[in-house]
C-alpha cells in the first residue's frame, strides 16, 4: 500500500504544480484518471486526506512549532526509527544542519511522514515528503527548488 499512496501522492503534487491548487471538480477528474490507472479509491482519498491535512499544516502559525536553539540535535523517537531507514534518517539529520531549511518544516516532514501509516519509509520516499511539505509552505519555494536539485543521486553524493 505505500507505494501506492506514494504514488498517487507523486501524481498529485505534479498535478498540483501544473495546475495550481485543486477543486472539487479537479479532484473527481484526478480521482478517475487515477481510479482508470488501477489505484483503489481508498489509496486515493487517503491521499486527499494526507494532502488536505498538509495544507492545513501550512497554514498553522510556524509560531505554534517548539523552538529548537542552534545547538539542538533531532532526535529519533522509537517509532521514526523503526519505520524510517538508515538512509532517510541521515537524510533528514543532514537537513536538520542545513540552515536552509527550517526547523518547523522539518517537524513537519516528520509529521507526514508518520501520518503515511505504513512500516517502512526508504531515502525516495523521504525526499518525496520533504518536497511535498515545502512546496505547501508559504514562502518556500526557493526551498522546493532547492530540494528538487538534492533529490537528484548526484546531489546528495556531494552533500556526503
Amino acid at each position: 500500500m505505500k507505494e501506492s499512496v506514494l504514488d498517487v501522492l507523486m501524481f498529485l503534487l505534479d498535478s498540483c504544480s501544473e495546475e495550481g491548487a485543486l477543486d472539487d471538480e479537479d479532484r473527481d477528474e484526478l480521482t478517475g484518471q487515477l481510479t482508470s490507472m488501477g489505484f483503489a479509491e481508498g489509496q486515493i482519498d487517503h491521499a486527499f486526506d494526507w494532502l488536505q491535512s498538509l495544507a492545513e499544516d501550512a497554514d498553522a502559525d510556524a509560531d505554534d512549532c517548539p523552538t529548537w536553539s542552534d545547538r539542538a540535535l533531532r532526535t529519533f523517537s522509537p517509532t521514526e526509527q523503526y519505520r524510517l531507514s538508515l538512509e532517510a534518517q541521515g537524510f533528514l539529520m543532514t537537513l536538520a544542519q542545513n540552515p536552509m531549511i527550517d526547523k518547523p518544516s522539518l517537524e513537519r516532514v516528520m509529521d507526514r511522514a508518520m501520518a503515511l501509516d505504513v512500516d517502512a519509509i526508504d531515502l525516495e520516499d523521504i525526499k518525496w515528503i520533504t518536497m511535498m511539505v515545502l512546496y505547501n509552505r508559504p514562502g518556500s519555494a526557493h526551498l522546493y527548488a532547492y530540494m528538487e536539485e538534492l533529490a537528484q543521486p548526484e546531489a546528495m553524493r556531494r552533500l556526503q
